[in-house]
């Protein structure tokens, strides 16, 4: 048992040699591993149609850590090495599955003990469906082979594409699993500032009573990038920056910033604050898209994904509003985009002020740097009444707070340990695309004109 008094589990991961597994994956279990956090007799099954290897792996995860220039402890490597083991199979023919199954088991019984079954589907969202129904179809939904340990399934956004096409998934996933089972990873919640929302929010009475329509002018969520599409041409072109970005994440955020206090502090009560919230989101009427969303595309873009006719957005903006008495008549402005001046995903609470003072602005930031930040007005040294701008902030990287915990080991933590906090529920993703459809639909018939911008731009006037 680890010292979360996890018990041990054997985590499944497809697509074992994919971008996500070398890049996020695979780092985040070394770090696991260092940090003694998986239990003992918990192993990793990567699944793989090619002849990989597990010193394969290894070399895969040394490269990605020498490219970040991350130290790596041997020892670490070893261990954690000993935990893998690689299943060849096409995960596309259903048949393979029924020897998934009897390595899973063979691995059980090894174990002497009832494992719960993670099953990480580091794979395209097309994947999704086909695996757990082929999963479903021989028993692998069911837990260990003693029925006392589940299964859980995760995957990775997009959830849908649209909102039927999320109905759909939803309903076909739910076929061979059920809600309970399925774990929908959004990267950005397991972050630490994000956590810190709902304890910020309501274990602050300074803040707590002053959260509404009453103090509060306007809220502002963003996630600004200083890089372009990377190469990612086939997956930009068909996702773009709403989808990417706003419709999962930003929402999310969105939610936790508004939604109401929870009756108690679980998972079950924090699901059901965030849902309520997200059917009272409004996004812009018909008439109002044009002036209340904005589509921008960079300069370059068309040749970077060699579509002189692209309408893809890398930038998009879009001023919601809350059908509630706590936020009426608060303007909600979500923001994204590509090739931009900075790197930076932030919460701003812009609180209601005297026209000839500077706007107390309440900071949560996400990245670059975590930290907690507040902008007010106080009086100059000396014997004028004159004003100045100061900002106090919490940051936890210098306060000497341990962010050691990358977002992607919380995400396998709270697997395990069957925590579905930080979690969307499929609630959650039908409201999202509720609120995202009718702008994605305007932006889809033109009704708002795609702008240009430059790289590096601050912003889309």
């Amino acid at each position: 048992m680890s010292k979360l008094g996890i018990d041990p589990a054997i985590i499944t991961i497809f697509g074992i040699t994919g971008d996500l597994a070398k890049r996020k994956l695979l780092p985040a279990l070394y770090d696991l591993v260092a940090e003694d956090m998986l239990p003992e007799r918990t192993t990793i099954v990567g699944l793989s149609r090619h002849d990989t290897t597990t010193d394969d792996v290894m070399r895969t995860l040394a490269s990605s850590m020498d490219a970040h220039d991350t130290p790596r402890d041997e020892s670490v490597v070893q261990k954690l090495a000993s935990m893998l083991q690689i299943v060849h199979m096409d995960i596309g023919n259903a048949d393979e599955y029924a020897t998934l199954k009897e390595h899973l088991d063979t691995i059980e019984e090894q174990a002497n003990t009832c494992l719960a079954r993670i099953f990480y589907l580091a794979v395209p969202s097309s994947m999704f469906e086909l695996i757990a129904t082929n999963l479903g179809l021989h028993g692998l939904n069911d837990g260990c082979q003693h029925a006392s340990g589940d299964s859980r399934l995760l995957i990775e956004k997009p959830f849908g594409h649209d909102i039927d096409s999320a109905r759909q998934l939803i309903t076909n996933l739910q076929k061979s699993f059920t809600e309970a089972q399925i774990y929908r990873i959004d990267h950005y919640l397991a972050k630490e500032t994000v956590q810190n929302i709902l304890t910020f929010r309501f274990k602050n009475s300074l803040f707590a009573g002053a959260w509404n329509a009453d103090h509060i002018d306007r809220i502002e969520v963003s996630a600004r990038e200083s890089l372009d599409i990377e190469g990612r041409a086939n997956f930009y072109e068909s996702v773009g920056a709403y989808r990417d970005i706003i419709q999962s994440h930003l929402l999310q955020l969105v939610a936790l910033v508004t939604m109401d206090q929870p009756d108690e502090m679980n998972a079950e009560e924090i699901h059901k604050k965030k849902t309520a919230l997200l059917l009272q989101v409004r996004s812009p009427k018909p008439e109002a898209m044009p002036a209340q969303t904005v589509r921008a595309q960079y300069d370059g873009y068309k040749d970077e994904v060699n579509n002189q006719d692209s309408t893809t957005e890398t930038f998009a903006q879009a001023t919601l509003h809350i059908d509630s008495e706590r936020w009426n008549g608060v303007p909600i402005l979500v923001t994204t985009g590509k090739a931009l001046s900075k790197k930076m995903t932030d919460i701003r609470i812009i609180y209601k002020s005297d026209s000839d003072a500077n706007e107390t602005v309440l900071g949560l930031q996400i990245q670059p740097d975590e930290e907690i930040l507040l902008d007010l007005d106080i009086k100059k040294p000396g014997y004028e009444s004159e004003t100045e701008a100061v900002r106090v902030n919490f940051n936890y990287k210098e306060s000497g707070k341990n962010l050691s915990i990358d977002a992607y080991e919380r995400v396998l933590i709270d697997a395990l340990r069957a925590d579905k906090t930080l979690f969307a529920t499929s609630e959650e993703v039908l409201a999202c695309w509720e609120i995202s459809q009718p702008i994605l639909d305007a932006w889809r018939a033109n009704s708002v004109p795609l702008k240009t911008y430059q790289k590096g731009a601050a912003g889309i006037a």
